[in-house]
């Protein structure tokens, strides 16, 4: 699990631009990012140091990577029932499953179904783009969660982790 932001508690992370000390720290096994709060540089332990980086990667090395996570996310659900990413540079006919119905097919990008309780997204308004809030006094000592604050409605909720 990511640990927080030591200066402003975020989780939340965005990409840095990739230069000779991102390479560096790529190829000794850690990820540099900074935060979305403070904008401090982050490093962040990366899991598997063999992973090729994803700029060296191909589409179809890509496609078959996204395939596998959302089968993944699928099987977690429940609803694992044959899910396959269109890819661009694909040309072949798609697998149909083994009881003869064509599995359902989701284009990268595009989310099926999104209602305003997906995570990540205001419940009030369904906006993704939020910002941590300060906990007041009595909501720490009631242990509440870390909150939210949506940059649109200004509604605030629980910060989704």
């Amino acid at each position: 699990m990511e640990t927080p932001c030591p200066r402003c508690g975020t989780l939340k992370t965005e990409s840095v631009r990739h230069g000779f000390i991102y390479n560096m720290l790529w190829k000794m096994g850690y990820h540099l990012r900074r935060c979305s709060f403070c904008n401090r540089r982050r490093l962040i332990k990366r899991g598997d140091r063999n992973r090729p980086h994803p700029n060296d990667l191909t589409a179809e090395e890509l496609t078959e990577h996204f395939n596998r996570r959302i089968a993944l996310t699928l099987k977690r659900e429940g609803a694992g029932s044959g899910v396959v990413v269109k890819s661009m540079a694909a040309n072949s006919a798609l697998p149909s499953s083994a009881d003869g119905t064509p599995p359902r097919t989701i284009a990268i990008g595009m989310a099926e179904g999104e209602s305003a309780d997906d995570y990540g997204l205001c419940p009030k308004c369904g906006n993704n783009k939020y910002r941590r809030s300060r906990r007041r006094w009595y909501e720490r000592m009631l242990n509440r969660p870390r909150m939210a604050r949506c940059l649109k409605c200004t509604h605030r909720f629980p910060y989704p982790n």
